[in-house]
């Protein structure tokens, strides 16, 4: 009973965290795609639409997945690791981050591109997304795995 509220505080927390950016990408997509319907390319509109169903499914199931393994590595972390706040914020921050990092490592050095392909500002913009994310499940962290503000 206690793992299954565990990981399914884990799991709403990655709701809420992966709901901002698919929320924005499937707006921005659809504002763009109402640009080109007005323009007369309906080709592009169509595929902006189909890319602002990706973007907020994709960002949801993203997050959601993120969320459900914080909760479930918080759910089976001993519970002395719980009790001091500093370990329990490292092992979600990982749980979080590391995923999320290595995805984008392996979407960045697909098609036969290295990481140095890129500019800098991407990894810049990749580095800050997972940077903010396994922050903000390490700033959570007591709460997904139920433990009080004192530790």
């Amino acid at each position: 009973m206690r793992a299954h509220t565990v990981v399914r505080r884990g799991a709403r927390l990655g709701a809420l965290t992966g709901a901002w950016p698919a929320g924005i990408g499937g707006v921005l997509c659809l504002v763009a795609a109402f640009v080109f319907l007005t323009g007369g390319l309906y080709g592009t509109a169509r595929a902006l639409t189909a890319a602002a169903g990706l973007a907020v499914l994709g960002g949801l199931a993203g997050g959601v997945a993120v969320g459900t393994a914080t909760g479930l590595a918080l759910a089976l972390a001993p519970r002395r690791l719980l009790a001091r706040p500093v370990l329990r914020g490292l092992l979600a921050a990982l749980t979080a981050g590391l995923p999320l990092a290595a995805l984008s490592v392996v979407l960045l050095t697909g098609d036969g591109y290295t990481l140095a392909s890129y500019p800098p500002s991407t990894h810049f913009v990749d580095g800050a997304v997972i940077l903010t994310v396994a922050l903000g499940a390490a700033a959570r962290s007591g709460e997904i795995a139920g433990c009080d503000a004192e530790g």
